[in-house]
């Protein structure tokens, strides 16, 4: 049940992002809509200075290409939810705040966030760090998920100074 009500939320979600309707649409289509979405969302993101306007200096065609959104079917309905509530940048300047990221833009927002500085291996670091966020293999504290590729991109909360890589000193065995 936590699966179906993840996909169910996450219809919405398509269609107040990408225009994508569960009753007019197949689920083939997804990655054709959000191809299609994305350079758009990233500019209205800069417009609106949500996003930072470095993300666009990157190969959005590339980027977009590489977006895979049957990768949301990994998500439970808690993990849906908490992105929908907490994570996904909403453009709040109109009458009707709109979410302007699914989970599959957010992800590729954060990766492109941390490899604007890249240089000349930009893109395929974004994309690199995209596979990996976007499969869970590793998924980055709250503040960098916050704060990746917008205007304020404070990428962590606490560092550890004294501690050595060995349980005995982490608990002092």
């Amino acid at each position: 049940f936590a699966k179906f009500a993840a996909r169910i939320l996450l219809s919405y979600i398509y269609e107040e992002v990408l225009g994508w309707n569960v009753a007019e649409n197949s689920y083939e289509q997804l990655k054709t809509f959000h191809r299609r979405a994305f350079k758009s969302y990233l500019k209205r993101g800069v417009e609106i200075e949500r996003l930072d306007p470095k993300l666009l200096k990157l190969d959005l065609n590339k980027l977009s290409d590489a977006l895979d959104p049957s990768a949301d079917l990994d998500f439970d309905y808690l993990g849906i939810q908490t992105l929908y509530d907490r994570y996904l940048i909403v453009d709040k300047t109109s009458d009707i705040p709109l979410r302007l990221e699914t989970p599959q833009f957010f992800w590729m927002r954060v990766a492109m966030g941390l490899a604007v500085d890249e240089g000349d291996e930009m893109n395929d670091r974004a994309i690199e760090f995209y596979e990996v966020l976007s499969t869970f293999r590793f998924v980055s504290a709250t503040p960098t998920l916050f704060n990746a590729g917008t205007r304020h991109p404070q990428l962590s909360s606490c560092y550890l100074s004294t501690t050595q890589d060995d349980l005995g000193h982490i608990f002092k065995v």
